[in-house]
């Protein structure tokens, strides 16, 4: 190709992406004529404005279009709570959403024996007087969802010993939690419950939530404390400890418009402090006793790389919804944005999530072989309510033409949008999430895809990878939202723009 052909095409290629909706650009048959416009263009075109590069074949017509989005609420199958990093507890009623409630079971581990004759207090075992101080129970506040200035009454109850969870079932928002005795161990208040130490604080521990100590009976210290110095065989450690106390059962006493309280389980934990002394003899002079003071730890989250998750814990929510939602009642259940006043909603702590379908898409290829350039889905949500956290980020999964989530066979694994952007962030300054989906809709039109639409649901960064110029999500077969987030679309605002052209054969 010499020179002047390939100016030729290149001038081609920038007129080609100059482009208004359903405007048509008449090719130019003088080239001269056409060189001379090109020049004129070229100062004021932004060649990143459309998308990517057209075909290097003859080029047909181009347009931009904003297609009908057709939007449904569905809801998801119980969302899993088990491994996640928060314990769930509270009553809250959400004016949209309907009424909460979560009372979760977890249980508490140590990793040290509980040990107290030490080397050095050997030769004074004889004096030895061992002592149990104190049990108490430590929840940190990791998130919280509702009104915070109410008052807030916990109540945590022994699970039963015929209890028999395990680390190797998935447990969901639907399962009962374990028989536990009817009596609680404790009741805690917390008037008002105020979960932030220090609003300015960026760390996620303690230097910036507070906590709910909750004192635990001498008696269960006590039996606690009689399995201390046991040998290394016999050490009360893991799942020894576990015979000892099954777990235990949170719930929450009050009123419905209230709060749901998301307790960290990496910083939350059960302490036993205790003493002991010892008198050092002196054969002359005054004898000398010396007392340690001492705190094992149990915790709520137990494990290695190699051993795996060691601990059960799992929230039971339920839900009482409101109004048009309340016919969402089991999973694969639709509701259209139509028959709920224009709107779809998304809620991570129920599995409610949107489904959009593109109707009139397949007619852009008009019998025509068809170039996407670019496209953009472009969702505006509502303000959330106050005291309910905005959704950080949305995945795109593909939709297995029943309400459900597609997954591949070999792995349950979900099958994302095969596209640019997998998730979108929250832009601020738009008050949108945008998905680059220029691949995802070639795809559909080319038949490479087996449904024309996606689920959409919160997501955490948790589950995704991000670089300087995408964000794309891990391979996972479940999505959990740490944060207690939900959004309300207006239909209207969830947009699909495309830019494409038409190809001549």
């Amino acid at each position: 190709m010499n020179y002047q052909t390939k100016k030729s095409s290149l001038f081609l290629k920038k007129i080609s992406r100059a482009t208004t909706t359903f405007t048509q650009i008449w090719q130019v048959r003088n080239l001269w004529v056409l060189l001379v416009g090109a020049f004129l263009m070229m100062a004021c075109d932004d060649p990143e404005e459309i998308g990517t590069e057209l075909f290097g074949q003859d080029i047909g017509l181009t347009y931009t279009d904003t297609l009908t989005v057709d939007a449904s609420t569905i809801q998801l199958d119980s969302m899993q709570t088990s491994g996640i990093p928060s314990v769930i507890v509270g009553n809250m009623s959400h004016p949209i959403f309907g009424d909460y409630t979560a009372k979760t079971f977890f249980q508490p581990t140590n990793m040290d024996t509980i040990k107290i004759d030490t080397l050095g207090t050997n030769a004074y075992k004889a004096s030895l007087v061992e002592s149990v101080d104190s049990l108490a129970l430590y929840l940190v506040f990791r998130r919280v969802a509702g009104d915070t200035t109410k008052a807030q009454t916990f109540k945590l109850y022994r699970v039963k010993s015929t209890a028999t969870p395990t680390v190797s079932k998935v447990y969901n928002t639907g399962d009962a939690l374990p028989d536990y005795d009817p009596t609680p161990l404790a009741t805690v208040t917390r008037n008002p419950l105020k979960p932030i130490r220090n609003a300015n604080s960026t760390s996620e521990d303690t230097s910036k939530y507070s906590y709910v100590k909750v004192p635990l009976p001498m008696a269960l210290a006590r039996e606690i404390f009689a399995k201390r110095n046991l040998s290394s065989a016999n050490a009360v450690v893991y799942d020894k400890f576990k015979d000892v106390v099954k777990g235990f059962v949170l719930v929450s006493e009050t009123s419905q418009n209230s709060a749901l309280s998301y307790f960290s389980v990496g910083q939350s934990m059960m302490d036993l402090s205790y003493h002991y002394t010892y008198t050092y003899r002196k054969t002359t002079g005054v004898d000398t006793t010396v007392s340690v003071n001492k705190t094992t730890s149990f915790y709520l989250s137990n494990g290695t790389a190699s051993t795996g998750e060691q601990n059960v814990r799992w929230s039971n929510i339920t839900v009482n919804r409101k109004g048009a939602l309340a016919n969402l009642k089991k999973p694969a259940d639709a509701l259209k944005s139509s028959d709920a006043d224009g709107y779809v909603y998304m809620d991570n702590i129920s599995g409610l999530a949107v489904k959009l379908r593109f109707p009139t898409l397949l007619k852009l290829k008009a019998n025509k072989n068809i170039a996407i350039n670019k496209a953009e889905l472009i969702l505006e949500p509502d303000q959330p309510v106050s005291g309910f956290s905005r959704i950080t980020n949305l995945v795109a999964i593909q939709e297995n033409g029943a309400n459900r989530p597609l997954r591949f066979t070999s792995t349950n694994g979900f099958v994302y949008a095969n596209s640019e952007t997998q998730i979108a962030s929250y832009a601020t300054k738009a008050n949108s999430y945008t998905f680059n989906v220029t691949s995802a809709l070639q795809n559909i039109l080319s038949g490479k895809a087996t449904t024309n639409g996606w689920i959409l649901t919160p997501t955490w960064i948790g589950l995704a990878s991000s670089s300087a110029t995408s964000v794309s999500v891990l391979s996972s077969s479940r999505i959990v939202a740490v944060e207690p987030v939900q959004a309300v679309f207006n239909a209207k605002n969830i947009k699909l723009k495309v830019y494409y052209t038409h190809i001549s054969k």
